[in-house]
């Protein structure tokens, strides 16, 4: 068996020493250790499976050792050594006792400020009124029934591939635990999302304001995008219908903003909107169904309305 050189004053003091694990050192101390990393990062609370902390390498240890590598794509062959760089950190990076920072931060984005700001809030908790806010948005969090798992302000990954989630995360910054981790929720929404947040919120923990930004900014780019060919489609047979980027800064505002929601009637909103028609489009969000039943959170006809 392969012993490797003391990693003390390398890696963190939590690392062990030699290989632990299926056909491993397995000395005592190490097995100690990577038993007790593995509790404080919650794997008794996340799978309701059974691991001491005994210095013992047994098939407790092994399958804990193989869900984690299961949970950050890495081959799972039970055996972790102290050069396993992504194994450890993300180990040492979950905190099942995760707190909000309550540091402020930079709230402002160059692109879709409305949405960013209807899409989560940055305040966590209300001591005075001992109350959770619950659109707490630097987290895991699974806004209603209707979307899935999302982090960030309004990044749904409900409709979003495996890849899709995992490369729109690493590209704003956010450490590959974390991005492997959240792109397991690809596709869940209802009990499954809420499950999914229960178990992987605290071991995903906050991102940062920076990186909040950049997830939204690149998405909601995708979504404009989108938007734009949605549009053009419904005028498309409409002579007087201006073009997307002609029409009024707030309309295309509102217009992305519904997309959010999942709407099912933007082309009578572009048919509202394709002129510049202001009162038109409030009269959609008036009458249509959907959107009206966000208008007291979204407040899009006061957007509209506003000077």
């Amino acid at each position: 068996m392969k012993r490797y050189p003391s990693p003390t004053g390398i890696f963190p003091a939590t690392i062990i020493a030699n290989s632990v694990g299926n056909c491993g050192v397995n000395d005592p101390k190490d097995v100690k250790k990577l038993q007790k990393s593995l509790i404080d990062a919650g794997y008794i609370l996340a799978t309701g499976r059974t691991l001491n902390v005994d210095g013992i390498c047994g098939a407790e240890l092994i399958n804990a050792i193989q869900w984690v590598q299961n949970l950050i794509n890495m081959p799972a062959n039970g055996m972790v050594s102290p050069f396993t760089l992504a194994f450890f950190e993300a180990l040492s990076n979950i905190d099942t006792q995760w707190q909000p920072s309550y540091k402020p931060g930079n709230l402002n984005v160059s692109i879709g400020q409305y949405t960013f700001d209807n899409e989560g809030q940055d305040i966590y908790f209300i001591p005075l009124r001992a109350k959770r806010m619950k659109y707490f948005s630097r987290i895991l969090h699974h806004p209603d029934q209707n979307s899935g798992v999302t982090i960030g302000r309004g990044f749904d990954m409900k409709k979003r591939s495996v890849g899709n989630i995992y490369n729109a995360m690493r590209i704003a910054g956010i450490p590959e635990y974390k991005c492997v981790i959240c792109s397991k929720a690809s596709g869940l929404y209802g009990r499954e999302a809420d499950q999914f947040v229960s178990v992987f919120r605290n071991m995903v923990g906050e991102i940062t304001h920076q990186q909040q930004i950049s997830l939204f900014e690149n998405a909601y780019r995708e979504i404009v995008n989108y938007a734009s060919g949605v549009y053009s489609r419904a005028v498309s047979k409409e002579s007087a219908a201006l073009p997307w980027d002609k029409l009024d800064r707030k309309i295309r505002d509102v217009f992305v903003d519904t997309l959010y929601q999942g709407n099912s009637t933007a082309w009578e909103l572009s048919r509202a909107a394709m002129k510049n028609d202001i009162p038109a489009v409030i009269e959609y969000f008036r009458n249509d169904p959907t959107c009206i039943q966000y208008e007291s959170s979204r407040q899009r006809i006061r957007y509209l309305n506003e000077a």
